[in-house]
């Protein structure tokens, strides 16, 4: 199992819905690290890969993951998942406009 801070498994508890246990916050972060996309993958998306990127200049993380509609944010040697956040609707529209050209 990856590593997850106490707040990370509080944000993910209050942010995502189905997950209520640490355990279920534990196997998600799991998956999001096998499975989910980098920033890489969101170049075709513009403001979103940038809003990424910023994010992942502000918190000089390792390691940013989007699975699902939230974004996993990892950090340090030992990749610890430090917080989770939705991604925000702005971006969400972008995508949507872009995939239905």
């Amino acid at each position: 199992m990856p590593r997850i801070s106490f707040h990370s498994k509080e944000r993910s508890k209050e942010r995502i819905n189905g997950v209520e246990t640490n355990y279920d916050a534990r196997r998600l972060a799991k998956q999001a690290r096998s499975s989910g996309r980098t920033v890489d993958k969101f170049l075709k998306y513009p403001r979103f890969y940038s809003y990424l990127i910023n994010k992942n200049n502000q918190t000089r993380t390792t390691s940013i993951r989007v699975f699902h509609d939230n974004i996993y944010i990892w950090r340090g040697a030992s990749q610890t998942l430090v917080t989770v956040h939705p991604i925000p609707d702005r971006y969400k529209k972008e995508m949507e406009e872009i995939d239905s050209k």
